[in-house]
């Protein structure tokens, strides 16, 4: 087994019969607990089952972009993996995790966003207007009332699908469009 200590990595036998350290232990079932959250993100991210409700719980921003179609969504990627667990929420002020989830080149970028307990996600659309420059519809929402670090809660999400709730009006959909396209250092102009 791999044990860290004051950044290095040492490595110690395990004797047949003898029981990881309770630091080991708690580790494991950290990572056990959210690779199951990443699984549950990616169903309910497919089935987005809080479609009804998305006049409050949603934004959608037009931005003029300068710059290639290939170039914007590249960026746009690019921005996924810098934001992860730097970008604070909102309202908590805990660190959100970005999960690139679609990239079409020069088409769109799709990202699934905790932030922390509940799923939003983002869609970052591109058209080529003229030479150098794009269109850039971004739609940025929530996928559920139930928190996503509940145990089978895209099937809960599912069932409650009826219930209706929102996100301050838009308020954090906004907030994270606005986070990935700043992070992108994109020549953008809001439209509307």
């Amino acid at each position: 087994m791999r044990k860290r200590a004051q950044g290095k990595t040492e490595t110690r036998s395990v004797v047949k019969g003898e029981e990881p350290t309770q630091e080991e232990g708690a580790s494991m079932a950290s990572k056990v607990f959210d690779a199951c959250v990443v699984a549950q993100s990616v169903i309910q991210g497919a089935i987005e089952p809080s479609r009804l409700w998305r006049s409050s719980n949603s934004r959608k921003l037009r931005y003029e972009v300068m710059g290639s179609p290939a170039e914007v969504t590249t960026r746009i990627a690019a921005a996924v993996s810098s934001l992860d667990n730097v970008c604070p929420n909102l309202i908590s002020g805990n660190p959100m995790r970005f999960r690139l989830s679609k990239h079409k080149n020069g088409k769109c970028v799709s990202m699934l966003i905790r932030t922390p307990y509940w799923l939003d996600k983002a869609t970052f659309e591109v058209r080529a207007v003229g030479e150098d420059k794009c269109d850039l519809v971004a739609f940025s929402r929530s996928t559920g009332v139930v928190p996503i670090v509940i145990p089978f809660s895209f099937v809960l999400n599912c069932l409650f699908f009826f219930v209706p709730f929102t996100d301050g009006l838009g308020k954090m959909s906004k907030y994270i469009i606005k986070q990935v396209v700043e992070e992108s250092a994109l020549h953008a102009t809001l439209v509307r």
